[in-house]
């Protein structure tokens, strides 16, 4: 069996905190269990829209906090006999998605495929999804287990639900899988593969035969369809139970949209067992003997205009070789308006057989035939507003604006004094 651990943080554009993260990271594993084979963590709000549309080197010190976390955690876990390796990073807009594998696993690893759509303005990276579909070869074996992995972002406000669907819709039409393509993306890291087979067929959607397909990230989903009127917090449930908001799980969105088969068809989810992840009013408080970033009193409560609701969730397409163990909510973060949510699970090293165990993963939408010209033209106008946000809203792009100014102000100077 392969152990498996998926992780989906909405890091409401700020740079994580390791120190923070990395003692709870893995309280969503069995109890004793060791380091998984193979995590897979998906991240929203990655960073700022500037730097997320820009990508490259300004999504780095973002990525590098997360490894951190994970190498810090996993050392914490094994008590320093374990490793994991970075796999790949991928990116589209503000939203991304981080493989780590064991070294005896990576080895393994024949081929990444990529896939990502912008279901945003424009159809833009803002909110989206970004996939990899990883092969695996079986020990002693010549054939491949195939891993599909997809972060998303879909709609927010509690009054979208069918935004959110058609969010859901938009994905399965225009995510295609392709073989060493990084033009839809804002970044892309992969670790070279110690050995590498020849990859297979392009242009495979999310349901595709004989592929595993586990989906996690910020779904927006509430537990109303209208927001909370201005003194409704004050009879929100007290406590951080699920048992305080089990009334109001009754009326979790996903849920309902998902049993009359409007939204994530096929997937399912592990019961519910933690509080509502979403949204948290986070108020640090510094102790007076502070002496690491870490060291901090984190008080937190409900937010006032929103209703609380398991935003975050993690789904994966059923069958007999996938054994789900534990799902939770890790801690909160004082970087953050979310709890990060984790699921453990185990799954079988023998590839799917399209006959007995796909669990019926046909596709509910058929594949765009212009999906390329719609991801082409997207992440041209996320340069765009790149480009446009990071000269108004960072201090370097502030001063670039200055210096262009006072360069033009100069030369008009200059022209009108020769003139004279």
């Amino acid at each position: 069996m392969l152990e498996l651990y998926l992780v989906s943080f909405n890091c409401a554009r700020n740079l994580v905190n390791p120190e923070s993260l990395a003692p709870s990271f893995f309280q969503g594993l069995p109890k004793g269990a060791s380091v998984p084979d193979v995590i897979a963590i998906s991240l929203q709000e990655v960073a700022p829209i500037a730097y997320s549309f820009l990508g490259g080197s300004y999504l780095k010190p973002y990525f590098d906090r997360v490894s951190t976390a994970v190498h810090l955690a996993v050392d914490l876990h094994s008590h320093g006999s374990e490793e994991l390796e970075h796999i790949a990073t991928r990116s589209l807009g503000m939203t991304a998605l981080m493989i780590f594998a064991k070294p005896q696993v990576a080895e393994r690893i024949k081929w990444i495929q990529s896939a990502g759509a912008g279901v945003g303005f424009w159809n833009m990276g803002n909110k989206g999804a970004i996939a990899m579909r990883v092969g695996i070869s079986r020990p002693d074996h010549d054939s491949i287990l195939k891993l599909s992995f997809t972060a998303a972002h879909l709609a927010p406000m509690e009054c979208n639900i069918d935004a959110r669907n058609e969010d859901w819709k938009n994905l399965v039409h225009n995510m295609v899988f392709l073989n060493d393509d990084d033009s839809a993306y804002t970044l892309t890291e992969q670790a070279p593969l110690l050995s590498s087979s020849e990859p297979p067929a392009e242009n495979d959607g999310l349901f595709s035969p004989g592929s595993h397909l586990f989906f996690a990230g910020d779904l927006n989903y509430r537990t109303h369809d209208n927001p909370p009127l201005p003194d409704t917090h004050e009879s929100y449930p007290s406590g951080t139970s699920r048992e305080a908001f089990s009334h109001w799980l009754k009326k979790d969105q996903l849920t309902r949209e998902k049993e009359a088969n409007r939204t994530l068809h096929g997937l399912q989810e592990m019961p519910i067992e933690f509080p509502p992840t979403y949204k948290l009013s986070i108020k640090k408080n510094s102790k007076s003997h502070k002496r690491s970033s870490s060291d901090t009193e984190v008080q937190w409560e409900w937010a006032k205009h929103r209703y609380p609701s398991w935003c975050d969730r993690i789904l994966f397409l059923p069958n007999r070789t996938v054994e789900p163990q534990v799902y939770t909510a890790l801690p909160v973060q004082a970087t953050s308006d979310h709890r990060p949510v984790a699921l453990s699970l185990c799954v079988d090293n023998r590839p799917l057989s399209r006959e007995a165990d796909d669990g019926g993963s046909s596709a509910p939408f058929p594949i765009n035939p212009n999906w390329r010209a719609r991801r082409d033209a997207a992440r041209r106008w996320e340069v765009v507003v790149g480009v446009l946000s990071y000269l108004a809203l960072t201090k370097k792009g502030n001063a670039i604006i200055l210096a262009a100014a006072g360069m033009a102000f100069a030369s008009w100077y200059l022209a009108a004094w020769l003139k004279r």
